[in-house]
């Protein structure tokens, strides 16, 4: 039987959140055949968004990425080193609930039906 009294529920888009997570592509993710072409534009999105909110950047190479973001705000920025093989946050991040009106990070296994 379910504990009923649990209520958990997805916050909307619009919420207040702490930061936005960006995975950075590298050689080794779905992006490689066009790297050149794709790194320009995950540059921007991440200095756009550090002006006006915190960025976790997840990267393989954060002196290397971090050398990459001239036009960031710096204070903005968080760095975390993880290897990747894939770009999308949420195919492998963790989903932000809340559970009884406190945050709460959820795993999961995805398995490509999304």
């Amino acid at each position: 039987m379910p504990d009923l009294s649990i209520k958990r529920r997805l916050p909307a888009e619009w919420e207040p959140q702490s930061a936005v997570q960006l995975t950075f592509p590298h050689e080794n993710t779905d992006w490689a055949d066009v790297l050149d072409e794709v790194l320009p534009c995950f540059v921007q999105i991440a200095e756009t968004i550090s002006r006006f909110q915190k960025v976790l950047i997840v990267c393989r190479d954060i002196p290397a990425v971090r050398a990459l973001l001239k036009n960031a705000v710096e204070k903005n920025l968080i760095f975390a080193e993880c290897d990747s093989n894939d770009t999308w946050a949420r195919d492998h991040g963790g989903i932000t609930v809340f559970e009884n009106d406190h945050p709460l990070i959820l795993d999961f296994v995805f398995n490509g039906w999304g």
